[in-house]
């Protein structure tokens, strides 16, 4: 997946303002979440190859937000002798294993020690993400679903899958808000 399908697809789940207002929720509260689904280019070169950084350096992702994931703006990447460093997860560096081209979530403390492996590379990343951002909106609108543990385990195997596999499940219970059974 490239970076413009990514912002395309992410623009094409745009939840509709009828179905936050039916939730209770007033505009002005949900204005900023409507925002971060249609990401805007903000330059039309890059130098690089790779999905992910593509994404981050042609198009604004200040306001972008999938399961507490967030992007670094370009000028704060960072690229140290073992991973280019993209973003966060919560409190976690997120980055680029340079040898492997793996998404690893990093200790905050010990950046050289791997918490969890997130992807095989940053394509199928991206691609999860989506799923992510998908099921997360399943939930908001699905109270039932946002307890079901067997559905969260169920969907976060399907994502791990299209990521590379269940070396990359815990990443995705963990980003589902999975609690166990």
């Amino acid at each position: 997946m490239n970076s413009s399908e990514f912002v395309q697809q992410l623009k094409s789940l745009t939840p509709a303002k009828e179905k936050l207002l039916g939730l209770g929720y007033e505009e002005e509260d949900f204005q900023d979440l409507l925002n971060s689904y249609n990401l805007k280019k903000v330059k039309e070169d890059t130098v690089t190859t790779d999905s992910l950084l593509d994404l981050i350096y042609k198009y604004d992702v200040s306001s972008f937000d999938i399961g507490m994931i967030r992007f670094n703006q370009p000028e704060d990447v960072l690229d140290t002798d073992k991973y280019i460093v993209f973003g966060v997860a919560d409190a976690f560096t997120m980055a680029i294993d340079k040898i492997t081209n793996e998404v690893v979530e990093l200790d905050w403390a010990d950046t050289d020690y791997v918490i969890v492996r997130c992807s095989k590379d940053t394509d199928s990343f991206l691609e999860a993400l989506l799923l992510v951002e998908e099921f997360d909106l399943q939930k908001l609108f699905n109270e039932d679903l946002a307890e079901d543990q067997p559905a969260i385990m169920a969907k976060a195997k399907e994502i791990a899958e299209v990521a590379g596999g269940d070396k990359y499940l815990n990443f995705y219970l963990e980003s589902l808000g999975y609690e166990g059974e």
